[in-house]
């Protein structure tokens, strides 16, 4: 907790120093927070990397790391505080200390003045605005909760996000290491480098769960200046903050250690940064905006660059939203700066004047050209070695053919593509009420066949899971947003049909990345966690669309019928949107504050094993048999599927735990004879190949074991 108490204090302290000049931006406050927390989280990756190279990745190295960031950061917050408060017209920072002194109360008698201008609108704020605020912080402190006191207990942490952070930790390096479950090695590690700052300096997983709660945070962030920018005031920004923390999938994921909160919000800050390019002050030349305007690009393409690495490196799916925003913001660019026109005021003649406005023209085009190339290198700064590595390995940058071929979609057949997207459309909407799923399924299944297709062909289907699933129950790996979708979808074709040219390109570029991942991502039973990046862009829409709802309800000329039933719609969506978000913190798998399984009436380990209760007998009986031996090095043997992290909860800490399977090409896995013991998931008949001869076996169902003879 004193680590997160350093990063609560260390990120608003570089916000400060990284403050838009007044009046640059929209919301900068928000910015500077986001933009804060773009270039922490870049410096967490490049020190996991840096220090990697020399095989020193260790709580050493990590802890020095962040002292010399937390100097850094003092130090730019000093310079800040001098600039602020030095007068304009002053020689030097301490050149004149009476007018400094001058200048220091003025702010403070202008903070005082806005302090109260807010607290008077917050006064005057409706009783339905304090009742949205109320359960936004009811939800928010909820899930606070559960990730303070919950265990880690995902599945896929427990097979491969959380056992690669200790084999890191025990390797001092993220290189490739021989293993048996390939996505240990071969799925982006950006969040997880972040999680290896926290397992190094605290020696253990009990902060993991706040990442993606701080990332649910930062979401939120970005996605109400979203709001901003797109044209929304203060009712709509607060009604997009509602949606994102009302959102059931948000809820659970915001108290786990899965990685799609983390790649969401980094796609959010990348997208108000987009924005930030047609939402600044407008075509003013002169004094502040000019400064404005010349240093943009440059600031601009530090961040777009260091968002898109991040994004990169930690789920790359995120890309399918970074590349249609991205495009937005170059064509939007080209576009001013062919338009760039200043009046022939200079005497000469109209022509001269207008060879000179192409030349400015010409050389805006190239800083435009100059920039995008910036933050495609700035990304591969970031990304670049774990795609290297990756080449390395796997003879590719994107990893095994399994991997590609298990999730990505086989076909560019338009009629299979069109099933795609109406079972990821299904899966996203499901409801508990049977006539709406089971009807929506129904006309998937009947168009399928009308077609002539499978409606489960493999090649867009994960595996030999089959469509559909009941996908409305809060379980955080597959839980539906009918809800937030139907007001994100109702708020963008908005935008499309009736909105100005700005929120037309934003619908836009989401409508790109929704049919990128139906043309790159297979159907399978999870797939709402996976597009959690389009859910939180799509939040802005619903936030308008509701603020226009209420604005038109509000109207005294409105019709009476109208009126109500803009009203009636607002107060059903609030109602449900709130009791859905409750029963999703008080009920919600595989955390939940009340009822079985509450994480207030279970041990440690009964929360770990929350999905698999009756794995964790035999994972203790292993795990404390092999311990009796003393062992210093012990041999793994599981499935792709396995739970492989226990046995780093459970066996001793200086206990070196290595691979006696390898499906990493170059990567020879152990030999058995070199192990004290041997440990086994799931993959018993391997496990039994592989134990040397006159070991004695114990086979325990699910999990087995291997000792050498007594006194071996």
């Amino acid at each position: 907790m004193l680590l997160i108490l350093w990063l609560l204090v260390l990120l608003p302290a570089l916000a400060y120093a990284l403050r838009p000049r007044d009046g640059a931006v929209l919301a900068p406050a928000r910015l500077a927070v986001l933009r804060a927390a773009v270039l922490l989280g870049a410096f967490a990756v490049a020190v996991v990397e840096a220090a990697s190279l020399f095989t020193a990745l260790t709580a050493r190295a990590v802890l020095f790391s962040w002292i010399a960031a937390t100097v850094a950061v003092i130090a730019a917050v000093l310079v800040r505080s001098v600039r602020d408060v030095a007068p304009e017209d002053a020689p030097g920072p301490f050149a004149n200390l009476d007018a400094l002194r001058e200048e220091l109360r003025s702010r403070r008698g202008a903070t005082r003045r806005t302090w109260r201008r807010t607290k008077s609108a917050a006064a005057a704020a409706p009783a339905w605005q304090w009742g949205l605020a109320c359960v936004i912080t009811i939800l928010g402190i909820s899930v606070a909760v559960l990730a303070i006191a919950s265990s880690p207990n995902n599945f896929d942490s427990q097979t491969y996000h959380l056992p690669r952070i200790e084999h890191w930790v025990q390797n001092a390096s993220v290189a490739v290491y021989p293993t048996g479950i390939h996505r240990q090695v071969d799925i982006g590690p950006g969040s997880e480098y972040l999680l290896t700052h926290l397992r190094l300096l605290s020696g253990g997983d009990g902060a993991y769960n706040l990442l993606q709660f701080l990332a649910a945070i930062g979401a939120a962030l970005a996605a109400s200046r979203i709001a901003a920018q797109l044209g929304g005031g203060p009712i709509a920004q607060l009604a997009t903050v509602f949606v994102i923390s009302t959102t059931p999938e948000v809820l659970l994921q915001a108290s786990s250690t899965q990685v799609d909160l983390v790649a969401a919000a980094w796609v959010a800050c990348l997208a108000t940064i987009v924005l930030d390019e047609f939402t600044r002050p407008g075509d003013d030349r002169t004094g502040a905006n000019a400064i404005i305007r010349a240093t943009a690009p440059h600031t601009d393409a530090l961040y777009l660059g260091l968002t898109l690495g991040l994004i990169a490196v930690t789920k790359t799916t995120g890309l399918l939203a970074a590349a249609p925003l991205l495009l937005v913001w170059g064509i939007g660019r080209l576009v001013r700066d062919g338009h760039r026109r200043r009046p022939c005021l200079c005497g000469r003649s109209p022509g001269r004047c207008s060879r000179a406005d192409t030349s400015r023209a010409a050389a805006a085009r190239a800083t435009t050209v100059a920039s995008s190339l910036a933050i495609i290198a700035l990304a591969l700064i970031l990304v670049g070695p774990f795609l290297l590595r990756m080449q390395q390995a796997f003879g590719n940058p994107l990893g095994p053919d399994v991997l590609r071929e298990s999730i990505g979609v086989q076909t560019a057949d338009p009629r299979l593509l069109l099933i795609n997207a109406l079972r990821i459309a299904q899966t996203g909407l499901d409801t508990p009420l049977p006539f709406l799923s089971d009807g929506f399924a129904a006309a998937v299944n009947g168009l399928a066949n009308l077609m002539g297709v499978d409606v489960n062909d493999p090649r867009i289907t994960f595996g030999s899971t089959e469509f559909p699933v009941p996908a409305w129950y809060p379980d955080e790996d597959r839980a539906a947003f009918p809800i937030t979708g139907i007001a994100s979808l109702s708020g963008l074709a908005w935008f499309a049909i009736k909105g100005p040219g700005l929120r037309r390109a934003y619908a836009a570029a989401l409508a790109v990345a929704f049919i990128g991942v139906v043309c790159t991502v297979s159907w399978q039973p999870w797939v709402n966690r996976l597009v959690m990046f389009l859910v939180v862009l799509g939040a802005p829409a619903a936030g308008l669309v509701i603020a226009h709802l209420i604005r038109s309800a509000g109207r005294a000329l409105a019709e009476k019928r109208r009126r109500r039933a803009g009203i009636a719609l607002v107060t059903v969506f609030a109602v449900a949107a709130s009791f859905a978000g409750i029963l999703t913190v008080a009920y919600g798998y595989p955390r939940r504050l009340a009822g079985t399984f509450s994480v207030f009436g279970l041990s440690d380990l009964e929360e770990r094993f929350v999905r698999r209760s009756e794995w964790l007998p035999q994972y203790e009986q292993a795990a404390a048999a092999v311990a009796a031996q003393d062992p210093e090095r012990v041999g793994l043997v599981q499935g792709n599927d396995s739970w492989e992290y226990p046995w780093w909860i459970l066996l001793p800490d200086d206990t070196e735990l290595v691979a006696l399977q390898s499906v990493v090409p170059g990567e020879a896995p152990a030999d058995p004879g070199s192990v004290d013991a041997i440990v086994c998931a799931e993959d018993i008949e391997e496990c039994r190949m592989l134990t040397p001869e006159g070991w004695e076996f114990y086979d325990l169902g699910t999990v087995a074991y291997a000792l050498p003879p007594d006194g071996s």
